[in-house]
């Protein structure tokens, strides 16, 4: 290891990114729920006040936090090392290229599908909020309209 202090082994990103949540399978199905909860609350089906949202919201902005510390040695994983010229040099780079960034397991892309997960999830919470606060008003007006017509 050199002496740059941002640098981290990559089973030590991977160790952390899993940490926070919990393994591949268990961020494919958190990410199949967030567009889930998106579709529902876009279509109406759930909507959540404003307190509770912000406490969901104040969780998503934790943990996109905790990402965002790790961002920047995601991209020292998608260059191949320097290790040399020779034949075995670029072998081990490409081999190492490929097991950082080829399939939807490799720790870049599972690291992306981490940040786009969350993304779906404010984005849900944001539209469950203001499907909240509209069925609130429109409550508020009807109860209105209630209340007018028992004052004639």
């Amino acid at each position: 290891m050199t002496g740059d202090t941002n640098r981290i082994p990559a089973s030590s990103a991977a160790a952390e990114i899993a940490g926070v949540f919990g393994g591949e399978d268990k961020l494919n199905a958190m990410n199949a729920d967030a567009k889930r909860m998106l579709a529902d609350a876009q279509a109406g089906r759930w909507a959540v006040d404003e307190e509770t949202g912000s406490h969901l919201r104040r969780a998503v902005t934790q943990m996109q936090d905790r990402l965002a510390t790790i961002g920047p040695r995601i991209f020292r994983l998608q260059q191949a090392p320097k290790l040399g010229n020779d034949k075995y040099a670029k072998e081990v780079a490409a081999h190492f290229l490929r097991a950082m960034d080829s399939d939807d397991k490799s720790l870049v892309r599972v690291f992306y599908a981490a940040q786009h997960t969350l993304d779906t999830v404010r984005q849900a919470l944001e539209v469950a909020i203001s499907k909240y606060d509209a069925s609130n008003e429109a409550a508020t007006k009807q109860l209105t309209v209630f209340k007018d017509q028992e004052g004639h």
